[in-house]
């Protein structure tokens, strides 16, 4: 493996035959070493790597080799879908011309949801159907329906133009009418292709999505995987424990319901039967929802309570599991998806009823009037990935963020891997001349009544000397949402675009606005402390407007905290700082995205000043100049 490397990314090497200029990275060599390592001996590592080392290049490479030259299978799985389409579109390809030089056929294969893709029976239909109109969606499905029958395109994002949701609702393949699968089926055709590769590429949600599938049935979407590599891994957490996520609620079981009630083999069933499963229906939803009045009632108006009790749904889980039963014995064809459905949430209501877990947590949510749901979900990684994925494969963890005080420890304790390898990669980039770090000493308390006013003050004063090229990061949305409604007037009056995120928006849009426009500001939130990549002069200025401390008002912190502190530990200590210290790094890093980036990331937060703990931040981050006065911004701006 070391020769191949040096082969791939020495001086002279192939890479450099594909890529004009190149001139070999250290940091990429060490990360390519140690991840070939890590595959040739089964182990586990976690990687952190600073952006600009070619953190990307640097694991895939030797993941391609080892899977070619042992006939294996590697999952690559992305966060951002930016960095997804850079690994299948820029990197792989290059990745396959070095195996080439080396005699290799490296095979890869994007893999996404099915709700990602067309269904070629559902789309059909609607095309037969079209040909008796002229009405513009009729249009619409027709050149769906030439893509995909001519040029074999599936996948919604490489049509070339845009398909409104409810006409995709109706040809995605997330649920398929076919009994029987036809020949130019494109989830069957994109199965094929991922038996045959040696890299599949995915993303968080769907890989754990199908880690779910297999732990319940053995099997998944994916083919069998020999190692699996995470890149921003710094978000795997979070999406992990959202997808393992259990609710259940009244309206959930009537959809199922519905879907069952509405298929066509229920007509061929005599008047009887008919009444029979009616009746279980009836029963049960009637069961049901005495349950969910009762757990509402103890809810005291909150909108969201913990549960730390059993609840008994014997009784209202036996009665589905009869109707479940009596349907299977009738043997009507086409209903086994819905009974699988109903099986499942059946099984979820079972799960979250007898509150056995320890290392999960079990609430309570109330939506609009008496609309209660059940929920569970881990409090950590480790609850479910310790068995199923850590004890099967080896696998890599890279990010540019996942090491709190200069370890690895957090992050693996909270994933459930217990040994492993480690790696710790710098920037490249020159921090100490070509960034400044500023925390105001006028800021007032960050939960003081006067903070929002002195936030969309503070953004006027900065603007006047950035002139846009702007990013400013909130850990709330109403906090985000009062600052833009203060500081909106000011932008219009000075000719600025001012972009507020908001939910469903399209951020890669509003991102390119940044890049193209200078006279741009974005508020953002939630996602746009990740992700966003700005090169060069089109982001000078970054602003932090709080550090973001996870919110103790969602019901998995209000477990993680209980949990911490039943064990006479400190929850700041052992959890809200370092899951802080995890999140701000990736926010610091929005500014420095290339060698030629210059510029301020300005923290309001008065914390990092009259906290010991800001001190120990201001360690944590990569060093740079350092003001409490927002004039010295001057210093570092680009001209």
């Amino acid at each position: 493996m070391e020769d191949f490397i040096e082969r791939a990314l020495g001086n002279g090497g192939h890479l450099s035959k594909l890529v004009q200029g190149y001139i070999p990275r250290a940091p990429q060599v060490l990360i390519a070493s140690k991840v070939g390592q890590a595959l040739e001996e089964g182990r586990h590592l976690m990687a952190e790597a600073g952006t600009g080392t070619g953190k990307s290049l640097g694991y895939l490479i030797p993941a391609a080799q080892w899977a070619v030259a042992n006939k294996k299978t590697v999952v690559v799985c992305t966060h951002t879908i930016p960095l997804m389409t850079q690994i299948v579109n820029i990197e792989l390809p290059r990745v396959q011309q070095i195996l080439k030089m080396e005699n290799h056929n490296l095979k890869y294969q994007l893999v996404k949801g099915k709700a990602h893709y067309a269904c070629y029976k559902k789309l059909e239909g609607l095309w037969q159907e079209s040909l008796r109109s002229n009405s513009q969606e009729s249009k619409m499905i027709q050149r769906i329906f030439t893509k995909v029958s001519k040029e074999k395109i599936a996948d919604r994002a490489a049509f070339g133009f845009d398909i409104d949701d409810p006409l995709w609702n109706r040809i995605s393949a997330s649920s398929c009418p076919a009994i029987k699968k036809p020949d130019n089926c494109m989830i069957e055709d994109l199965k094929e292709k991922m038996q045959k590769a040696h890299i599949i590429v995915t993303n968080h949600a769907f890989f754990f999505s199908d880690l779910i599938m297999r732990k319940k049935t053995g099997n998944g979407s994916l083919p069998p995987y020999d190692a699996v590599i995470f890149d921003e891994a710094h978000e795997l957490e979070d999406v992990c424990c959202n997808i393992f996520e259990k609710e259940v609620n009244l309206n959930k079981f009537e959809q199922l319901f519905d879907f069952f009630f509405k298929r066509e083999a229920l007509n061929d069933l005599d008047k009887s039967l008919q009444l029979e499963l009616t009746q279980l229906r009836q029963s049960f939803s009637q069961k049901l929802d005495q349950l969910y009045a009762a757990v509402g009632k103890e809810m005291e108006n909150k909108a969201f309570k913990l549960v730390n009790e059993k609840i008994d749904v014997s009784e209202v889980c036996s009665i589905l599991g009869d109707f479940i039963e009596r349907a299977k014995s009738l043997k009507m064809k086409g209903v086994s998806d819905a009974l699988d459905r109903l099986f499942e949430s059946n099984d979820d209501l079972d799960f979250i009823g007898e509150n056995a877990k320890k290392s999960w947590a079990y609430w309570a949510t109330v939506r609009g009037r008496g609309d209660v749901s059940l929920h569970a979900a881990p409090l950590f990684p480790k609850a479910v990935l310790a068995n199923g994925l850590f004890d099967k494969v080896p696998v890599v963890l890279a990010s540019a963020t996942i090491s709190t005080n200069g370890t690895f420890s957090f992050f693996a304790g909270r994933c459930g891997v217990k040994e492993y390898d480690s790696l710790m990669v710098g920037s490249p980039f020159d921090y100490e001349k070509k960034t400044m770090i500023i925390c105001p000493d006028d800021a007032p308390e960050p939960d003081s009544p006067a903070f929002l006013d002195y936030a969309a003050e503070k953004l006027q004063e900065v603007l006047m000397y950035s002139g846009g090229r702007m990013l400013v990061l909130f850990t709330s949305f109403d906090a985000m949402n009062q600052v833009a409604r203060k500081f909106q007037q000011h932008c219009i009056d000075r000719g600025y675009t001012l972009l507020v995120q908001f939910p469903g928006c399209d951020r890669e849009n509003i991102i390119l606005q940044l890049k193209t426009n200078p006279r741009t500001i974005v508020l953002g939130c939630t996602s746009f402390w990740t992700g966003v990549d700005v090169a060069g002069d089109a982001l000078t200025t970054l602003v932090i407007v709080k550090l973001p401390f996870p919110q103790p008002n969602e019901p998995l912190i209000q477990a993680q905290i209980a949990l911490i502190e039943k064990a006479n530990r400190n929850s700041f200590v052992d959890y809200m700082f370092p899951k802080m210290m995890i999140k701000l790094k990736q926010g610091f890093g929005r500014l420095n995205r290339s060698v030629k980036c210059q510029g301020a990331v300005i923290i309001l937060d008065s914390r990092m000043r009259s906290k010991r703990y800001g001190k120990t931040v201001l360690k944590s981050l990569p060093k740079c100049k350092y003001s409490e006065r927002l004039e010295d911004i001057v210093q570092i701006l680009p001209v």
